[in-house]
Order: C-alpha cells, then sequence, then structure tokens
C-alpha cells in the first residue's frame, strides 16, 4: 500500500493565518488594526459601565433599602 499526502499542494499544510498574510499582505495589516479597535472600545464600554456603578452605586442601595423596608412593613400599616 502507497501512502500518498492528504493534498499535494504544500501551502495547505500551512496554517490558514500565514496563507492569508502570504495572498495579501494588506489585509492582514487592516485587520491587526481593527483587532485593536475592537479592543479599545470594548474597553471604553466596561471602563463607562464600571464608572456608572460606582457613580450610581449608593442610590440603589437606599432605593433597595426602601423597597425592602416597605415589603416587610406593609402588613402592620
Amino acid at each position: 500500500m502507497v501512502r500518498r499526502p492528504l493534498s499535494p499542494h504544500r501551502s495547505s499544510l500551512q496554517p490558514p493565518v500565514r496563507r492569508l498574510m502570504e495572498s495579501s499582505p494588506g489585509k492582514a495589516r487592516l485587520r491587526g488594526g481593527a483587532a485593536s479597535l475592537d479592543y479599545v472600545l470594548v474597553l471604553g464600554v466596561v471602563f463607562l459601565l464600571g464608572g456608572l456603578s460606582l457613580v450610581l452605586s449608593s442610590k440603589i442601595m437606599v432605593l433597595a433599602y426602601d423597597m425592602i423596608c416597605a415589603l416587610v412593613s406593609w402588613p402592620f400599616l
């Protein structure tokens, strides 16, 4: 029995990323910039939500305390 390679083309054995970079180097550089932009946008959203939660946390706690007090005390009114 003779063993044959899976594919006759040598480039098919390389990872797909390497083939993309070899076929179109401009697209690989553009995607690198898009990945950096995605990272910055995600960090911006996370930091914004974190800042809002710090600012609004005291008000949320006061409202939750008022609601619990109302739920506990309404049978006695």
